[in-house]
């Protein structure tokens, strides 16, 4: 599989950098399954009326400003790296 993406792209991308953009891949991966445990662990405790509905509320509050903050981050940075390809 890995000489189908070293033909692919561009020589300035080595075994290094595939290996590396995929443990980082890998650990996105994992934090994003221990934030929905969390969440779901938060979930069960509010259906069991043992927290508050705001707690929860505030944690899709909190999911949200991560995600905006991540879209304002990203387009800038998207739009740079393609006036530098060129």
């Amino acid at each position: 599989m890995i000489s189908r993406l070293e033909t692919a792209l561009p020589s300035r991308v080595t075994k290094t950098t595939l290996y590396r953009i995929v443990g980082w891949l890998l650990r996105v991966y994992v934090v994003s399954l221990a934030l929905v445990g969390v969440y779901s662990f938060l979930w069960v405790l509010e259906v069991a009326g043992m927290l508050p509905g705001h707690v929860l509320s505030t944690a899709w509050f909190g999911v949200a400003a991560i995600g905006l903050l991540f879209l304002v981050l990203s387009i800038p940075l998207y739009y740079r790296a393609r006036t530098t390809e060129c």
